[in-house]
Formats: structure tokens, C-alpha cells, sequence
């Protein structure tokens, strides 16, 4: 694997492949769109590393820091990024939808190792379900299917979400399709995601004025609901708008408020982290992928672990 990156990296130095082919060749995984197998002689990881840096410098392969999240701001109707630990915007990619005869709604959000972001969409019912979002543009391409609410992405890179009746499941990312794992009926949830940590999922219950919005913790293999857990009551009548866990484990919210929210999954205690108009009214929320292996660290071993949900 580690000579046809050299190879393919060498074509482009050579000028038969487009330096900006790179991100989709590598996604792909197709063979035959790479380059020859290098010789074994004079290769260096300290080489094909530095190589790969210079590559996301350029803004060729897509790299965040850890506490860096995309967001989509509900008034704008925008992809975003922003920094999850002080609430300010990195930057604004692009709205959902141009036209202004359409409006897009996104109610949750997941991205892939891979970088393919998907939202659920709840607006206008001609686009309801699962859309893909161009991580460069912004621009979503609808898809359809049966999920609603809220999707993440689970164990081994597949893509997880709810159904009409609530109940949690394995989403095609091509068709929008739920199947089910049999699990119970759910809360209508208003932000799910994965910790890679204890194996569970998470999601957010939401909150009518004066009550308390509810922390489940889901068994990710039977969809089974383990634990419900109180929110602390700083956040009472807030309406959450998405969670989601940063690259350290921490889990974050935003709420109708604009404010970012750090949550305790296990005592449930929640502070506030900032509280400005910087942040997007993030109803769809998820993290950057900082790297291609999930390790935090820009390396060679990115090149060998291209997963795909």
C-alpha cells in the first residue's frame, strides 16, 4: 500500500494526475485510478508524512484540529466550521441550498472517516430524509429514505439513524433506508452520536419550557435504551439543537440560544462553555475527521485505513 502511495504521488509529480484527484482516488479505494507500485528502494515514512502535510496545507486532503466541528447554522441555513472548545466560527463554507425558492432545514448530522457528510432534513417534505453535503461546497444532494430525526455514525464506519417510529437502526447512505435492530421505540431525539470510548450511543431528548432535556444512553448493537440520565438544571427550558463527541471524548451541545454546552454522560452535569453569537444554531452538528485512521495524528498509517461507511 505504502509504494502505491509513492507511486501515485510520483504521477502527480510527473503531471498525469491532478494533485486535487488525490482526496477522491484515496476515498475510493479503487485501484485502478492510482499509480504504478514504486520501486522498494529509497522509500522513507518521514518522506510520504511530510508529503502528506504538505498536501493538507494545500488544502488537498482535508485535516481539522480536534476541536473542530462542522455545524449548520438553522438561520442560514450554512455549513460551517467551528472551534468546539471557545465557540468561535473557523469558517463559513457555504449554504445547503442556494435557491431561495427552497429551504433546508437540517435537524442532525454525521460525518464519515471518509469525509462524506450527511444531514437529515425535515424541509420542505420534497426533500425530507437524508441529503449529502459537499464538504468543499456546502451544497446538499438529496437522497430520501425512511430515516427521521437523527443519524450518526457508529461501529465500523456504518451510518446509524432512526425511523418514522423512532426506533434506531442501520441507514443506507445511498437509499436514505433504516434497518432496524429491534430495539424499543425512542424518545424523539435531537442529536445522537457514538461514543467510540464504551460503545454506546448517545442522544438528547428535547426540552418544553421549564422541563429538563433528558441524556440516553442506546446499546449500539440491539438499539436498547441502557440509561436515561438527567441534565443538570443549568440548561432548563433550553431546546437543544445537536450533540456531538469532540476527538478527546468530550460530549458538547448547542442549543436554540446559540450557547455550547460540555455534558458529563455520567453524572449528567452540564456547563456552559460559551455563550456568543458566534456559534451556529447547530441543528446539525458533528466532528471534523482530523485524519484518515481516527488516530489524531497526520501520519503514514492514514494511508492504510480508508474506512467507508
Amino acid at each position: 500500500m505504502v509504494r502505491i502511495i509513492a507511486g501515485t504521488l510520483h504521477e502527480v509529480g510527473r503531471g498525469r494526475i491532478e494533485p486535487r484527484e488525490l482526496p477522491d482516488i484515496l476515498a475510493s479505494k479503487e485501484r485502478r485510478r492510482a499509480g504504478p507500485t514504486a520501486a522498494p528502494s529509497g522509500l522513507r515514512k518521514q518522506m510520504l508524512k511530510q508529503t502528506l502535510t504538505v498536501l493538507a496545507t494545500a488544502g488537498l486532503v482535508a485535516t481539522a484540529s480536534a476541536d473542530q466541528m462542522y455545524a449548520v447554522d438553522a438561520s442560514s441555513d450554512s455549513l460551517y466550521i467551528f472551534d468546539s472548545d471557545t465557540g468561535e466560527t473557523v469558517r463559513m463554507i457555504g449554504p445547503l441550498n442556494p435557491d431561495p425558492d427552497r429551504y433546508t432545514t437540517p435537524i442532525s448530522m454525521a460525518v464519515t472517516a471518509s469525509f462524506r457528510i450527511f444531514i437529515i432534513n425535515n424541509s420542505p417534505a420534497g426533500d425530507s430524509g437524508l441529503s449529502r453535503v459537499d464538504r468543499t461546497t456546502g451544497l446538499a444532494t438529496h437522497i430520501g429514505g425512511d430515516v427521521r430525526d437523527s443519524i450518526a455514525v457508529g461501529p465500523g464506519g456504518v451510518l446509524y439513524g432512526t425511523d418514522l417510529s423512532g426506533r434506531l437502526g442501520t441507514v443506507s447512505s445511498s437509499t436514505g433506508t433504516v434497518r432496524l435492530l429491534g430495539g424499543p421505540r425512542l424518545p424523539r431525539l435531537f442529536g445522537l452520536d457514538y461514543n467510540t470510548r464504551d460503545g454506546f450511543f448517545y442522544g438528547i431528548t428535547s426540552a418544553s419550557p421549564g422541563s429538563i432535556p433528558e441524556l440516553l444512553k442506546i446499546e449500539a448493537s440491539s438499539g436498547e435504551l441502557v440509561e436515561t440520565i438527567p441534565l443538570s438544571m443549568g440548561i432548563a427550558g433550553s431546546a437543544p439543537g445537536s450533540i456531538a463527541f469532540q476527538r478527546d471524548g468530550d460530549l458538547v451541545m448547542t442549543d436554540n440560544g446559540r450557547q455550547l454546552y460540555e455534558i458529563n454522560i455520567v453524572t449528567g452535569f452540564t456547563r456552559v462553555v460559551a455563550s456568543t453569537t458566534n456559534i451556529p444554531q447547530g441543528l446539525g452538528l458533528a466532528p471534523c475527521r482530523a485524519d484518515f485512521d481516527g488516530s489524531g495524528v497526520l501520519d503514514i498509517f492514514d494511508f492504510l485505513a480508508f474506512q467507508n461507511a
